[in-house]
């Protein structure tokens, strides 16, 4: 980052770019803490069908890297900012649209899928292109943390909100209020992103197709983006499937809500730890723990899916998760940094950080579809218990590939 960049991103008077960017961060995991995990119960309420949520979110997943593509090509011919703001705008008309078709949603889940995908595709790179633009490689896992706290304290009052709404309404009644105030939240923050001003990019050749040559050149890179794809397996499934299992165990959309904001208050207190605490050269010792806290705590599901096991999988999940996101995309940032094109190529490595987690995510819910059927309760817990342990290889990912580590010796 050059010293005018820097400067632009500190900002001059009122609130600097970095502080904007993480407030209108903020509104948006807040509306969509708010409604996001009701999308997916109000669909099993609707259908009662696993494989119609796992297909809804199949679509999303295969969607976003496909458009993530495209997406990119327009950021960086454009900017950022235009992939952003269309993200945050889109994905208000989202649930504009699911007010109007209400139970009719059903219907068109694929439209409504597709919808999604794109619209999330949008915002999250220009999200992640932009803390490109305000930290610094040593900065950059303070930063993170802090944006985390953020991200989480939204996700913490969300289901909070929801939680509370939700049961003072009749039948779906609840779903409909809960969508017009997320409406009304992404609506606000795609005006306050109209605040933010674009980075001066100078170079917009978009060089996505050296991207087979970067990983030939730079190994490490190509087994980050493997990470990436390893990380998504379990995230996919953990988006939709243990709200639904929550909700079997008690049928209350509020106790869903409450237990969410127990899970999210345990990743805030762990981000703040980490914020404070995080050094770079921890980075592989942060994503073992991660790895060793997910595995243990899917083990007791294989006794059987009940609400203690279930809960007790979450915190330990939303406590350790944090460590994982935190450290790996830090070390990220750091490795895309350090390729021949620098910055000339941190929107191309965005897409294919999206386009590679995204396809973890899709394939983790193709898994879990091929075992939603009859004997669905009975194969949950393995699949959970397997993905969970594909973890354990991401660290051993940040280690220099072995050619590099002789040239080191030598």
């Amino acid at each position: 980052m050059d010293k005018a960049h820097s400067r632009e991103a500190s900002g001059s008077g009122g609130l600097s770019q970095a502080k904007l960017t993480q407030i209108n961060h903020g509104i948006y995991q807040f509306a969509n803490a708010l409604s996001v995990i009701f999308v997916n119960l109000y669909l099993w309420r609707l259908t009662n069908d696993l494989w119609i949520n796992g297909a809804f979110n199949l679509i999303t997943l295969i969607s976003a890297p496909l458009a993530t593509i495209y997406i990119g090509r327009i950021a960086k011919q454009k900017d950022r900012l235009l992939a952003y703001r269309m993200g945050i705008f889109l994905t208000a008309l989202f649930y504009l649209m699911i007010l109007v078709a209400r139970e009719s949603m059903v219907d068109y889940y694929v439209l409504f899928a597709l919808m999604k995908g794109v619209s999330t595709a949008f915002y999250w790179l220009g999200h992640f292109t932009m803390i490109y633009d305000v930290t610094q490689s040593g900065s950059r896992h303070k930063y993170i943390g802090f944006n985390q706290i953020i991200t989480n304290s939204a996700m913490l009052a969300g289901p909070a909100l929801a939680g509370i709404l939700i049961s003072r309404f009749d039948a779906l009644h609840g779903y409909t209020v809960i969508y017009s105030l997320a409406f009304a939240l992404f609506l606000a923050a795609s005006l306050l992103s109209l605040k933010l001003k674009p980075a001066p990019m100078h170079h917009k050749t978009y060089y996505l197709r050296y991207t087979g040559l970067m990983v030939r050149k730079h190994p490490s890179y190509g087994r980050a983006l493997a990470g990436w794809f390893v990380a998504g397996l379990p995230q996919g499934i953990m988006a939709y499937v243990p709200s639904i299992i929550l909700y079997q165990a008690l049928p209350e959309e509020s106790f869903v809500g409450y237990m969410n904001v127990g899970f999210t208050g345990l990743a805030v207190l762990s981000s703040y730890l980490l914020a404070r605490k995080a050094r770079t050269e921890g980075t592989r010792t942060y994503l073992t723990q991660a790895a060793l806290g997910f595995v243990l705590s899917s083990l007791p599901l294989l006794w059987g899916l009940q609400l203690w096991t279930v809960v007790l999988f979450m915190a330990v999940y939303s406590w350790v998760k944090p460590l994982q996101v935190n450290a790996f995309t830090a070390h990220y940032y750091d490795l895309s940094s350090g390729l021949p094109l620098g910055g000339h190529y941190r929107i191309e490595a965005v897409v294919m950080r999206e386009t590679a987690i995204n396809m973890g995510r899709a394939l983790g819910v193709l898994i879990f579809m091929m075992f939603s059927g009859p004997q669905a309760q009975a194969w949950m817990p393995w699949v959970l218990v397997a993905v969970m342990a594909s973890q354990l290889w991401i660290a051993r990912l940040t280690d220099p590939p072995a050619a590099a580590r002789v040239s080191a010796a030598g």
